[in-house]
């Protein structure tokens, strides 16, 4: 199972998706003017691409100075999804939090759509300074087969969905992509791209223009995040887990394996089963929210199935991920 990125252009001037040392000189400090002329330019693109009736100029142009939760309400589920949020990170050398660290721009992206999630009521997870990522990095591969801290972060901080994000300068546009995965499978939900015209080049102004090109992204993308967030909890609460079998490969194992996956489905409102092989099983379990309040309770009651057939033995246990060995 996988969780919610951006696909990043590459520009002359900053580009934000990857790491770059972001040194910033005395004379990138914001004027008024040009903070003026960004915004005229941003309220000039919007007249282009969703033109207005003119007695409806004024108000709208008034809305862009609101908060960003009071340009558009979504309507939304009594639990919302908690979220994370992470640039997209293409050269294997780099982390997401040296990319952060090092690029004003991604972090500039980041606080922007963070911002805007808290505004909305959101609990955002964050890498930065958790004590659990040195097991994170020994663990994702393990986890998921590839080099994707983004999936492995979201399941071991408890994200139901992570966000990556990417974006560039380019062609005097500002441009933010922001794409959206289910934590649980690593399924991409969906993408969402905000773009908004650049007439200022101090690094104060395209932080102001960064955050404007990803409220236009966010509302689109928070739609699409809350209506696969409303059907999925209907079967309830995602927990992944893999069960590593020790034991000689023959009938009796597979006949394991059946009795297994049998006695989860017997108890839990949902089994999905991403893979098994003759070692391994690696699946989703759907738990009743009101029954199961956390992953300690989800193992307790997989032992309790699990006893009878075989040993089970705990490996792991975080927010969303249970890794466990039956002997």
């Amino acid at each position: 199972m996988k969780k919610i990125g951006v696909t990043l252009f590459l520009a002359s001037l900053f580009v934000f998706g990857c790491a770059s040392s972001g040194r910033i000189s005395s004379d990138m400090v914001s004027h008024e003017a040009e903070r003026e002329r960004a915004r005229q330019g941003y309220d000039a693109l919007e007249a282009e691409t969703h033109p207005t009736p003119k007695g409806e100029v004024r108000a709208q142009a008034a809305s862009y100075n609101r908060p960003m939760n009071s340009v558009q309400k979504v309507p939304r589920p009594a639990v919302l999804p908690v979220l994370m949020v992470l640039p997209a990170v293409s050269n294997l050398n780099e982390t997401p939090q040296k990319v952060i660290a090092q690029n004003p721009f991604s972090k500039a992206a980041m606080e922007g759509i963070n911002e805007y999630l808290s505004q909305n009521g959101y609990e955002v997870k964050s890498l930065e300074g958790n004590a659990e990522l040195d097991e994170l990095v020994a663990m994702q591969s393990e986890i998921s087969g590839e080099e994707d801290i983004s999936y492995a972060a979201s399941l071991i901080l408890g994200a139901d969905v992570y966000i990556k994000y990417s974006g560039a300068v380019r062609n005097n546009m500002v441009t933010v992509e922001l794409s959206a995965y289910e934590t649980s499978t690593a399924r991409l939900l969906g993408s969402k791209t905000g773009m908004v015209q650049n007439h200022g080049s101090k690094t104060e102004n395209l932080r102001y223009l960064v955050h404007s090109a990803v409220k236009k992204a966010m509302v689109g993308l928070e739609k699409t995040i809350l209506g696969y967030w409303q059907a999925d909890l209907q079967d309830g609460v995602q927990y992944k887990v893999i069960l590593r079998i020790n034991g000689e490969a023959g009938t009796a194992l597979e006949d394991l394996h059946e009795s297994v996956i049998s006695a989860l489905r017997s108890r839990f409102s949902k089994v999905r089963i991403n893979k098994a092989t003759d070692k391994t099983i690696d699946l989703i379990l759907y738990a009743n929210a009101q029954e199961f309040s956390d992953a300690f309770s989800v193992y307790g009651a997989i032992r309790e199935l699990l006893s009878p057939l075989a040993s089970v033995q705990k490996n792991n246990i975080a927010q969303k991920l249970i890794m466990m060995e039956l002997n």
